[in-house]
């Protein structure tokens, strides 16, 4: 059985090896965990995972550093562009990606996109998005958790940071299953919205050299596809399953 898990960045560290944890974290272990004095937990910061033996003092939490270990290094790159779903999907999709391995997320404002974010409004969401990227490290025990770029058109796709290794979930007929392709060790995997990208955006994918793939024979919500093809490539590189 796993140990609880906490997030270290917001927390203050001692030169003694005591961290002292945010309130927040402390009402995850003590009032959602139900950990008490002298427990063990589990602390995250990006490339180490620390063991911590819980203490209380005057109404504060602290965690006594047992050990730590080095998270290994990833060996797969995984840049995932999503456009932006409705209502909770698009949160649920970030929980669901981040626990298969993504490396970096560029939601996508597609012709198509339900959701529009004002400009007012996209500090606030950019934070909520990585708090939500951040607990979702909890559950899969990531040390680090994902990159999200701001909201972006087709257009405005920076194609030339992106892996050399492209690959759109596009519903066409000469779409190739997923598993034909060998994903490497670094690629980008683009999902449309409900309802598919436009011509125009399929157009520009497929110049940028991205390549069409299917799903298999049933249509997929977006949040789905994007699980499916992350979770695809994830174990294709480790083995598990085999392309072509």
């Amino acid at each position: 059985m796993s140990l609880p898990r906490i997030r270290l960045d917001r927390c203050l560290r001692t030169p003694e090896g005591v961290w002292m944890l945010s309130e927040e974290e402390a009402h995850h272990l003590v009032r959602v965990r139900r950990c008490g004095e002298g427990d063990l937990a589990e602390g995250l910061l990006p490339g180490w995972k620390i063991t911590l033996r819980l203490f209380a003092r005057e109404n504060a939490w602290f965690g006594e550093e047992c050990s730590r270990s080095a998270e290994g290094r990833e060996d797969l790159f995984m840049v995932l562009l999503v456009a932006l779903l409705k209502g909770e999907a698009f949160e649920k999709m970030l929980r669901q990606v981040t626990e298969l391995g993504v490396s970096r997320i560029v939601p996508l404002a597609c012709e198509r996109s339900i959701p529009r974010i004002h400009a007012a409004k996209l500090s606030s969401k950019m934070e909520r998005w990585r708090k939500i990227l951040e607990e979702s490290t909890k559950q899969c025990g990531r040390t680090s958790p994902p990159e999200i770029a701001e909201p972006c058109s087709c257009s405005e796709i920076p194609f030339s940071d992106l892996p050399s290794r492209r690959f759109a979930a596009i519903i066409d007929g000469d779409a190739k299953p997923l598993a034909h392709y060998d994903p490497g060790s670094s690629l980008a995997f683009a999902v449309g919205p409900e309802g598919d990208f436009s011509p125009s955006e399929k157009a520009l994918f497929r110049r940028e050299g991205f390549l069409s793939v299917s799903l298999g024979p049933r249509i997929l919500k977006a949040g789905t596809a994007a699980a499916a093809g992350m979770a695809f490539f994830s174990l294709a590189r480790e083995g598990l399953v085999s392309g072509a």
